[in-house]
């Protein structure tokens, strides 16, 4: 889907579509998730849509209603702008698409400004927490980064609310665990497997990590933890690359640790929105992850 030229509701004709063009480029980066309404269409394929108050001339292959409401993902921002339509078909009224939006937004502008944080953090393979406590550190001797934090976990916190009343898991960010890595999701579902033949019903932790690592592209990440066993499947862009993830996400996420990694799978074009977009669903399918690991 590419935004692209002017019409009748640009105002001002060409000059004020490039500004808002340029405003959109300025504002996000390659790789993350916009959402834009549909405010009405131009011609076929080609119709309004209102990006955070940035209406732009867009064209679009689907040819959606007026009012609706779709998910993207940017693929290129120069010398035009590429996004990608990710087909979740978004409950209309519903307060979590605010709350995500709300969160995407703010986890940007984070990783914009932290990437200095990020690259320090990315020398500290291993256990976890050494790595959490440098970026604790990291953040309190910069506000800048500080306050950039806490607005994502106040969004987290918020979306979080939401989840909890619908038994749909628990939303996490944790920047530090694969510092090099962006748009990093964690959705983790608690579920008790009933055991006829004995009688204790042991819990397993369900869990998907969705990220992006650049240059190498999309990965979700599906973990099963039922103690003492973890068995982890990794579904890729590029699964070719598959052998380079597994050792990076054993050296940052697993150090030490005995985990079972199924032979990697082509990420399906339905999870390119990560983790948390099924959540937006109107049907409120089950996550992903939930039945495929």
């Amino acid at each position: 889907m590419h935004i692209s030229g002017w019409g009748s509701n640009s105002g001002g004709g060409l000059h004020k579509e490039r500004q808002r063009s340029s405003a959109f480029q300025g504002r996000h980066r390659v790789g993350e998730r916009v959402t834009g309404r549909v405010l009405k269409r131009e011609r076929p394929g080609y119709a309004w849509v209102d990006f955070e108050g940035l209406e732009l001339l867009t064209n679009i292959e689907s040819d959606p209603e007026p009012g609706s409401l779709l998910l993207f993902q940017i693929i290129r921002l120069e010398p035009d702008i590429l996004l990608q339509e990710l087909h979740v078909a978004r409950a209309q009224g519903d307060p979590l698409g605010p709350a995500v939006d709300l969160f995407w937004a703010a986890r940007t502008r984070f990783e914009t400004i932290s990437a200095g944080l990020r690259k320090e953090l990315s020398d500290l393979p291993g256990p976890e927490q050494p790595r959490k406590d440098a970026f604790d550190a990291l953040l309190a001797g910069t506000p800048d980064l500080a306050q950039g934090f806490k607005q994502v976990t106040q969004a987290c916190t918020a979306i979080n609310t939401l989840l909890s009343a619908r038994g749909a898991g628990q939303l996490d960010y944790r920047p530090w665990l694969l510092p090099e890595a962006l748009s990093g999701e964690l959705l983790s579902i608690s579920r008790t497997r009933t055991n006829p033949a004995s009688e204790q019903s042991p819990t397993i932790v369900e869990t998907g990590f969705s990220f992006t690592l650049p240059p190498h592209g999309q990965c979700e990440m599906r973990l099963l933890a039922s103690p003492p066993t973890i068995t982890v499947r990794l579904f890729l862009e590029h699964p070719g690359l598959g052998p380079a993830f597994e050792r990076l996400i054993r050296a940052f996420l697993f150090a030490g640790q005995d985990v079972d990694f199924f032979t990697p799978s082509v990420l399906p074009p339905e999870a390119r929105a990560g983790v948390l977009a099924p959540q937006l669903s109107m049907d409120r399918a089950r996550s992903r992850f939930a039945r495929r690991v």
